[in-house]
């Protein structure tokens, strides 16, 4: 992972790029009182939240589950709620968007402390 921040970025805390590590996103949510999987793409990861790529609809303020694996010798997972902050359309199917964890989420994919 290599974390950056730009000099106009408003984040609080470094995001590392994932786009060329073996990662896994699931992205989890409830559509007719089922719980559907969609398969999405994971762009950046930092310990407040992550950037995506996934399907629409989503939509800003809506809150979503992810099961987030993390591969390249890391062999972390795990369940993470987080909240849309911003989606970007891509195409009529595709968007970008950015999510912040709830707090009940934060530094749970975090480095082991044992």
């Amino acid at each position: 992972m290599n974390p950056s921040i730009h000099p106009s970025e408003r984040r609080r805390f470094k995001r590392s790029d994932m786009t060329a590590r073996d990662c896994r996103l699931t992205l989890i949510r409830m559509r007719d009182g089922t719980r559907e999987r969609e398969n999405c793409i994971l762009d950046n990861l930092s310990y407040a939240g992550l950037g995506f790529q996934g399907l629409r609809p989503i939509g800003e303020g809506e809150v979503l589950e992810f099961v987030v694996g993390l591969g390249g010798g890391l062999h972390r997972s795990g369940f993470v709620r987080a909240r849309v902050r911003w989606v970007r359309a891509m195409d009529s199917h595709k968007c970008d968007c950015g999510v912040e964890f709830l707090e009940e989420s934060k530094g749970f994919l975090g480095p082991d402390e044992s």
